[in-house]
C-alpha cells in the first residue's frame, strides 16, 4: 500500500534535511506506528506521504504509484486515496460549518454523488464512528473533544481512502477519551481494511493499536519491527529510553 524508499526532505531554500534516508512500509489493513520525540521529523514525513511536501531524495509510492510524479486529474484521484487526521480536531473543523457540512465537504469537492447520496453518506459515517445522528446539525463548539475527533475521522473516511495518515490524533484528548478513539480506529481498520500510518510521541499509545512500530530520532528511523518485538526486546538505546519514559493508558 505505502512504500517509502530512502526519503529525505526539508524546508527552506537550502532544503536542509529534517528527515533523512527514511525507508518503511504500510500494508493494506495494517497500522504502523511512527513514534519519536517532538521535532524529530514525524510530521514532515506525514506531509511528504500526503503529497504536501516534495522530498529532496527518495520515492513515496501509494498502491505502486509514485506520489510526487502525479499532476492534474491523477493527483486529484490520489488525494481521494490518502486522507489525514490531525492532532487538534477543533482547528481542523470549520467553526462555521455544521457536522453535516464538514463531513459532506470532501464529497462535494470531489463531486461524489448528488445531494441525496451525500446526506445518506453522512448518516452512514456518523453511525460508523459511533455518533448520534442528532449531532449532524451542531457546530464543533457544541461537541466534546472526543466527538470532534470522531467527526474528523468520519470526514477523513468520507472518500473511502486506502491510506489514513493520523498525525498525533489523540494527543489533545483526555486519557479516557484517548482509549475510546484508539479502539475506534482499530475497529474501523478491521471493518474497512485501510492502511494506517499512526504518528505519536508516546510509545505506550502507539503500542495500543499498531501492528508494527518504527522509531524515529533526529529525522532517521533507528528501529522498526513488530510491536511485540519493539516493546519487549528493543535493540536501540533510544527505543529503550522511550519505553522507560512512557506511562501506560
Amino acid at each position: 500500500m505505502l512504500e517509502i524508499e530512502n526519503v529525505s526532505a526539508g524546508y527552506g531554500r537550502d532544503d536542509t534535511s529534517v528527515i533523512e534516508g527514511v525507508t518503511m512500509r504500510v500494508a493494506a489493513g495494517e497500522i504502523v506506528g511512527l513514534v519519536g520525540e517532538s521535532g524529530c521529523g514525524k510530521s514532515t514525513l506525514a506531509r511528504v506521504v500526503t503529497g504536501l511536501l516534495r522530498p529532496s531524495a527518495g520515492t513515496v509510492r501509494v498502491a505502486g504509484v509514485d506520489v510526487h510524479t502525479l499532476r492534474g486529474r491523477a493527483l486529484r484521484a490520489h488525494r481521494r486515496q490518502v486522507q489525514m487526521v490531525f492532532q487538534d480536531p477543533y482547528l481542523t473543523l470549520s467553526p462555521r460549518q455544521t457536522v453535516r457540512q464538514s463531513i459532506a465537504e470532501p464529497l462535494s469537492i470531489h463531486r461524489v454523488g448528488d445531494a441525496r447520496f451525500r446526506a445518506a453518506r453522512v448518516s452512514e459515517l456518523l453511525d460508523l464512528v459511533g455518533l448520534d445522528p442528532q449531532v449532524r446539525d451542531r457546530r464543533p463548539g457544541r461537541l466534546s473533544g472526543g466527538q470532534q475527533q470522531r467527526v474528523a475521522i468520519a470526514r477523513a473516511l468520507a472518500l473511502e481512502p486506502r491510506l489514513l495518515v493520523c498525525d498525533e490524533p489523540v494527543t489533545a484528548l483526555d486519557v479516557s477519551v484517548q482509549a475510546k478513539v484508539l479502539n475506534l480506529l482499530c475497529d474501523l481498520r478491521d471493518r474497512l481494511e485501510f492502511g494506517c500510518l499512526f504518528i505519536a510521541h508516546d510509545l505506550a499509545v502507539v503500542s495500543q493499536l499498531a501492528d508494527r512500530i518504527a522509531v524515529m530520532r533526529r529525522g532517521r528511523i533507528v528501529e522498526q519491527g513488530p510491536t511485540a518485538e519493539v516493546t519487549t526486546g528493543p535493540r536501540h538505546p533510544y527505543t529503550r529510553l522511550l519505553l522507560s519514559a512512557t506511562p501506560t493508558i
